[in-house]
């Protein structure tokens, strides 16, 4: 079998270089050749309750998703920490389009797939993610009940939009700075390795596909396992390719695509 994997493009509005990316991903014909698609989760910058506006907002998002499903294309979604409390906006867009079949769809916090003898897990990665404290609190917080409700039944689309266009521009400077010092990156890709090391001794698996940490990074333990991730996509411009169990990293782009 074979799967393509992306997660942590942080698309923040219709023609930026994130969606560029992302739509260029979805566009590849290798990874239309894949047997199964993973979006692993902060696909979207802020993407949170089932808002219809999301449909025009990122419309080419929508069409291409509607594209590869009618080719019968299998998609994964996992949400992440910056699209969350979505899976009511997917049921709207299959009550929209009555033709997709939404078996092909499928929404879960984590998937577990058997292929070439072993078994490969597919996460965001913060389920894995020790010593990071104030981020399980904000977790916990944002998936709490009373939080869910509010995000699914009352938060208003424009409240999100406003948030995200504010936090844009200071996120996207972070990100630059954050995601290409080897000195900030290193403790958190060697956090992410022990994490996978603890994980791996509940749930023993042959592979450990994550997002979430913006560190790119294929580590082979000697425990007998792989963790593979495919860090910043903004940065890295790859994706993770599994194909008969074997493990890769793609270019998003062809020699004769424009980069962004």
């Amino acid at each position: 079998m074979k799967f393509s994997a992306i997660s942590d493009v942080h698309v923040k509005s219709s023609g930026d270089q994130a969606e560029v990316l992302l739509l260029t991903f979805l566009k590849n014909p290798d990874v239309q050749s894949s047997d199964v698609i993973f979006l692993l989760g902060d696909i979207f910058d802020l993407m949170i309750g089932p808002h219809s506006q999301y449909f025009a907002r990122f419309q080419n998002y929508f069409a291409e998703i509607r594209n590869l499903l009618l080719k019968g294309k299998k998609i994964c979604y996992v949400e992440g920490n910056h699209d969350f409390h979505i899976r009511n906006l997917y049921s709207r867009f299959f009550q929209v389009h009555k033709d997709l079949d939404p078996a092909l769809f499928s929404m879960a916090p984590s998937f577990e797939l058997f292929d070439a003898n072993k078994k490969i897990y597919f996460c965001h990665g913060d389920n894995i993610e020790l010593n990071n404290p104030t981020y399980k609190f904000y977790k916990a917080i944002v998936t709490s009940i009373p939080l869910t409700y509010y995000a699914n039944n009352l938060m208003p689309h424009f409240l999100i939009k406003s948030f995200g266009e504010y936090s844009a521009e200071k996120s996207r400077n972070r990100n630059k700075k954050r995601y290409t010092t080897e000195s900030d990156l290193t403790p958190v890709r060697d956090n992410f390795r022990m994490s996978a090391e603890v994980f791996f001794k509940n749930h023993p698996v042959q592979v450990i596909v994550c997002g979430h940490s913006h560190v790119k990074d294929y580590y082979v333990s000697s425990n007998g396992f792989e963790y593979v991730n495919n860090g910043y996509a903004q940065n890295s411009k790859t994706y993770i390719s599994i194909e008969n169990g074997n493990i890769s990293f793609k270019p998003v782009f062809s020699e004769s695509d424009s980069l962004p």
